[in-house]
């Protein structure tokens, strides 16, 4: 690898490091799965004209038909009571930060994870074991509950979890654990877990959040993320735990309790994903559980003060229906406590793969990019699918909603096999991460030359393509461009002109060798923003 890096200083491209951009001033520069919720299709202004066109992305291998698709943004209600067993522990579930005091009391930890950790208060109960075939695989799977907590007046009170457990059927040995979160309106299914499960060959437990649910046997007790229209989410003038997004990460936390009890599950080896505000629990339990070995947050960030400088944010529209702006005190503290990128990810000491739509209407490029920053050390990647938002598909003119479904499956999907089969050792073809691919823009009227440095070194992995995406108007949508091989790096004439709020990135799509079922992903280079974007976003009304 140090020739590479020599070549990279020789051509003086623009190292970015694994998430921040730059401004690309002057001629150089530097997916529950995923919810489907359709938007308005994209505005044609800031075309880049002339000769350009879409060439649909790169091909992808089937999907898997596991419906990941569909958590949707409706309030969910709150869960059915529960079976009565919620009996209290014997410790708060409290950890490391504190929560604000209301005066009367003494300031308790925000996260107390020696009760967290703590199986005697779990009450993990595993029942009606059946055995599925997902995706061609027999998994076995149970009905899982369990103890959590929720804050209600400054008060931790027990609530019942209801979840799914699943494994592959006749597995030996120990094999790791996964936890998986849903997001916003969501809600656990045994598909979750099974699909997950034969995916990845580990251990599953997908959980339905506190006040979630469809049916009692994946309700879970507590105050669901729509109480009060929605002001359980930012309900933290007395207690920060009061937010609705603590307790679904510490649901989630509690989770690996019950996974780590299992003789069948190798406790040194534990990952949690989840999309949306599954992200979101993911992000804020890999910064203070360091039983997570490996995280993979698909569609969630931290740093939603940045996101809201665009007017058109979708938190915007959940504050106003909570009675809430962004002024308001129980934003400011949601934010400074739990949100903020430092707070939430930046004792982490996890390994993170972070996966994002380029035109996020919760989660810009510009939030992404600040939570991304505050993970600490080089054990991160990024990947980044051009002109998915979050799951509205607005782009339709520009691209079809197949594309950009199908590019997202892939991204999501590949992340997790790639980095939960490195981090977790379950596939020797990831036994080798690829390095950050590194991008140099050299402008020019009306075409740009695009170099990059691509990892080609890992040698159960092959690159199947190159992508370069650029976008001229703030991140509505985004053009393509794919690149061809050279002498040591990869190039191609772009038609673009680098402006003031360009913003580009690569993506690089790697397979394994594997000649019937080739395994895909992709490592993104970080995004080139400009200092003061703001992205531009749809308005959360224009998704039907």
């Amino acid at each position: 690898m140090g020739d590479w890096r020599s070549l990279a200083i020789a051509l003086a491209l623009l190292v970015c490091g694994a998430c921040g951009g730059a401004n690309p001033a002057g001629d150089a520069g530097g997916l529950d799965g995923l919810d489907g919720l359709p938007a308005d299709e994209a505005g044609q202004d800031g075309d880049p004209g002339g000769d350009s066109s879409v060439d649909g992305g790169p091909e992808t291998d089937a999907g898997d038909g596991d419906g990941w698709t569909g958590d949707g943004l409706q309030a969910d209600g709150d869960a059915e009571a529960g079976d009565g067993d919620a009996e209290a522990g014997d410790g708060d579930a409290s950890g490391d930060g504190d929560a604000p005091a209301d005066g009367d009391g003494p300031v308790e930890p925000l996260f107390d994870l020696a009760a967290i950790r703590d199986p005697s208060t779990a009450s993990c109960s595993l029942t009606n074991p059946r055995t599925v075939l997902q995706d061609g695989e027999l998994i076995d799977v149970w009905d899982l509950s369990y103890l959590s907590w929720e804050s209600l007046d400054g008060a931790l009170s027990p609530i019942r979890i209801r979840a799914f457990a699943a494994r592959p059927a006749g597995a030996s040995g120990a094999l790791p654990g996964v936890v998986r979160a849903h997001g916003l309106g969501g809600f656990a299914e045994p598909e979750d877990a099974s699909t997950l499960a034969a995916m990845l060959d580990v251990c599953v437990a997908a959980y339905s959040g506190p006040g979630s649910g469809s049916t009692p046997e994946n309700s879970s007790e507590g105050l669901g993320p729509m109480d009060q229209n929605g002001y359980r989410m930012f309900d933290t003038l007395r207690d920060v735990r009061g937010s609705w997004f603590w307790a679904h990460a510490v649901a989630g936390m509690r989770a690996l309790t019950c996974l780590e009890t299992l003789d069948e599950v190798d406790r040194t080896r534990l990952g949690m994903t989840g999309f949306s505000a599954g992200a979101v629990a993911t992000l804020i339990s890999a910064g203070v559980d360091d039983r997570i070995k490996a995280a993979v947050p698909l569609s969630g960030t931290g740093a939603w003060d940045v996101a809201t400088r665009s007017p058109n944010a979708w938190q915007h529209d959940l504050l106003a229906a909570a009675g809430l702006g962004i002024e308001s005190p129980e934003w400011l503290r949601l934010m400074d406590a739990l949100i903020a990128p430092s707070a939430m990810i930046g004792q982490s000491r996890s390994a993170i793969m972070m996966v994002d739509g380029t035109c996020d209407e919760f989660f810009p490029l510009t939030a992404f990019e600040a939570t991304c920053d505050a993970i600490p050390g080089d054990e991160k990647r990024i990947s980044l699918a051009g002109n998915f938002d979050h799951g509205c598909y607005g782009m339709i003119g520009v691209e079809s909603e197949e594309t950009i479904a199908e590019r997202a499956d892939l991204h999501a999907k590949g992340a997790m096999r790639m980095w939960f089969g490195h981090w977790l050792g379950t596939e020797p073809d990831f036994s080798t991460v690829p390095d950050v691919p590194v991008v140099s823009v050299q402008s020019g009227s009306p075409l740009s030359l695009v170099a990059a440095l691509v990892d080609e070194s890992p040698a159960a992995l092959e690159v199947e393509e190159v992508t370069f995406w650029w976008s001229d108007n703030d991140a509505y949508f985004f053009w393509d461009q794919t690149l061809e091989p050279g002498s040591g790096y990869w190039q191609a004439y772009v038609p673009m002109t680098l402006q003031a709020n360009s913003i580009f990135f690569l993506d690089v799509q790697y397979r394994s060798r594997d000649l019937l079922f080739p395994k895909r992903f992709t490592i993104s280079s970080p995004p080139s923003l400009p200092a003061d974007l703001v992205p531009r976003i749809r308005a959360i009304g224009s998704c039907q």
